[in-house]
């Protein structure tokens, strides 16, 4: 279904516009990344199954291409491989027409809700590494975009096989400094319950000086359509605060927060970390602290980063774990991360 889509937008784009090919390639972007980590467990009060390898990879590229003055088309491949789990995968495609101060979208795409996070991607095998961390629906179908200077107003109007009918409609403002988007989400089906969704939310992210600050804040309001099941409610926000002190020293924390159904039960956790550069070399401290209703759990990272290029780190990667069921447990490992973009 997504190779067909590409084929078809290909199509229009070759039969509709005329366009010289060396022109069109001339006029593209080209953006590539490879994230890599190896490495292996070490469970020390175990007797037996001591270690275990473990690996994660993530490649992605991109293009985007200027048929016309007005007119672009795009696509970004994705292709992932943690443990056994290997997926190859069309992340995002569609053409944009741009009239006045109108954009107009056809697409298939990720509609993300948290993934503005700069202390989750530290780690690259860290489980929020590259996902939004609140919410990810697919999403295939029609986006229009007005702009008012640095304010725009925007509809999406689609779906997928598995939610259904998808609807966002947003007001946001942006600059170089500041990013803001309030919206309201629906979906036929959610994920959990099978039940109608309706999600309402913001994002922010600022630039004040020497600080950093990004929230995300969504509430979800599952409705049932059967009087027998319960309809259940959800409240998820993220706030991270960076602070760079100087031009070698960052320091920043985050906090992520659920809540299920306004009950006392509650899920949180809480990332901070420094970080100290010295030429090339980048030496990050990460301490992470999670509570839910198994307990409490500790993680301690320690990342040694190495430029060897502008667009290309190695680094050494510990771990210690601490989980309030279960054994302490330790993971070393070493990760690459390439990432060139070419306008």
């Amino acid at each position: 279904m997504k190779k067909n889509m590409v084929i078809t937008l290909f199509i229009i784009c070759v039969n509709i516009y005329s366009f010289n090919f060396i022109e069109f390639f001339d006029a593209s972007s080209f953006h590539y990344q490879f994230c890599s980590f190896l490495g292996t467990d070490y469970h020390p009060y175990q007797d037996d199954n001591q270690n275990s390898y473990l690996e994660k990879n993530i490649f992605k590229a991109g293009w985007n291409f200027k048929i016309e003055d007005n007119v672009n088309i795009w696509f970004d491949l994705t292709y992932r491989k943690v443990l056994f789990s290997e997926q190859l995968e069309l992340e995002s495609t569609g053409i944009v027409f741009h009239k006045n101060n109108w954009d107009f979208v056809y697409k298939f795409d990720q509609l993300e809700i948290g993934n503005g996070s700069e202390i989750f991607i530290k780690n690259l095998y860290s489980s929020y590494y590259d996902k939004p961390v609140i919410e990810d629906y697919k999403f295939r179908g029609f986006e229009s975009i007005r702009y008012f200077g640095n304010f725009n107003l925007s509809g999406m109007v689609g779906g997928n096989s598995f939610n259904s009918a998808i609807g966002k409609f947003s007001l946001g403002y942006s600059n170089t400094d500041h990013y803001f988007d309030l919206y309201y989400l629906y979906c036929k089906r959610d994920r959990i319950f099978n039940y109608p969704m309706h999600a309402t939310g913001f994002e922010l992210t600022s630039k004040l000086g020497k600080f950093k600050i990004y929230n995300s804040s969504v509430y979800e309001n599952l409705t049932s359509t059967n009087s027998a099941r319960p309809s259940h409610e959800k409240f998820v926000n993220l706030s991270e605060i960076i602070f760079r002190p100087h031009s070698n020293i960052n320091i920043g924390t985050n906090y992520l927060y659920t809540i299920y159904d306004w009950d006392t039960d509650k899920e949180w956790q809480s990332t901070s970390f420094i970080e100290f550069v010295l030429g090339k070399t980048t030496n990050t401290i990460l301490y992470k602290y999670w509570h839910s209703e198994m307990g409490f759990d500790r993680e301690i990272n320690l990342i040694n980063s190495y430029n060897i290029l502008p667009y290309w780190s190695l680094a050494s990667n510990f771990s210690y774990f601490n989980p309030s069921l279960g054994d302490d447990y330790y993971i070393i490992g070493f990760q690459t991360i390439i990432e060139y973009e070419m306008d």
